[in-house]
């Protein structure tokens, strides 16, 4: 009995979605809504099938192969970039902040033409626009989490004698990594929201090409079937950066284990 309600509990969450599903298949054949428009879920199914699994994988690591160069891009650059000026060059910060703050309000898809004009249609543009998508984010967080750092603690660790390293090391970054987590999950989010746009307009190949071809083509049960697989994708990357948050932050439950342990 007791593995029974273990069950029920792990599964409660996807009950939900299962009636999703449910509702999907029988709304149409029940007449509720347009087959036409709302396809049964079952036809999805179908329209993968003939896609075959070998294209449906094609097209999500080509996807996820853009979304991770352009979010490994910004990563690398805006990282140390906020390091610096964060904790070396702080008045520069301060000096650029409207500029930064300016530039990137600045919508991707307006920039879109603008990149195809000066580094060329296909990939480079594609690049540029998840790159532009996720640099800010995880620049602003970064700047963000080393000037949040305890004062106290870096004035504590230079009583101390420890060196700037030591000081990086073990005060500011431990400090800022709960934002610098935030700002890395923004940053791919936002990365893998604009990828399906930017392959609608200017890619021959991938999940949001894929979506665009069949609305071109009016294959209505393709551009549902895009949709689904974006979903999941998106869903399984949400997992992922959950699990490494919770495993690269892990100190920040040690405390309240070790309460409940003492209680």
């Amino acid at each position: 009995m007791k593995w029974i309600i273990s069950v029920h509990q792990k599964l409660l969450s996807f009950y939900l979605f299962f009636l999703v599903l449910i509702v999907w298949e029988l709304a149409p054949r029940l007449g509720l809504v347009s087959n036409v428009f709302v396809p049964p879920f079952s036809r999805i199914v179908e329209a993968g099938v003939e896609l075959g699994l070998a294209n449906i994988f094609l097209y999500i690591s080509i996807s996820l192969k853009r979304v991770f160069v352009g979010f490994v891009l910004a990563t690398v650059l805006a990282l140390p970039l906020g390091f610096i000026l964060a904790g070396a060059m702080p008045k520069l910060a301060e000096f650029l902040h409207p500029l930064t703050k300016f530039l990137s309000s600045i919508p991707p898809f307006i920039l879109f033409p603008v990149f195809v004009i000066i580094i060329g249609i296909g990939e480079g543009g594609i690049y540029t626009v998840i790159f532009w998508s996720s640099f800010w984010p995880i620049l602003f967080t970064t700047i963000a989490g080393i000037q949040n750092v305890d004062p106290l603690l870096i004035r504590s660790a230079k009583s101390m004698n420890a060196s700037k390293l030591v000081i990086f090391t073990k005060v500011i970054l431990p400090g800022a990594s709960p934002t610098l987590i935030t700002g890395l999950r923004t940053g791919l989010t936002m990365s893998f929201f604009m990828l399906i746009g930017s392959e609608s307009m200017g890619a021959d190949s991938g999940m949001g090409w894929m979506i665009h071809n069949a609305q071109s083509m009016g294959f209505v049960e393709r551009i549902y079937l895009g949709a689904v697989m974006v979903a999941g994708v998106g869903l399984a990357l949400n997992y992922v950066l959950e699990y490494l948050e919770s495993a690269v932050l892990q100190w920040r439950q040690a405390p309240d284990s070790s309460n409940k342990a003492a209680a």
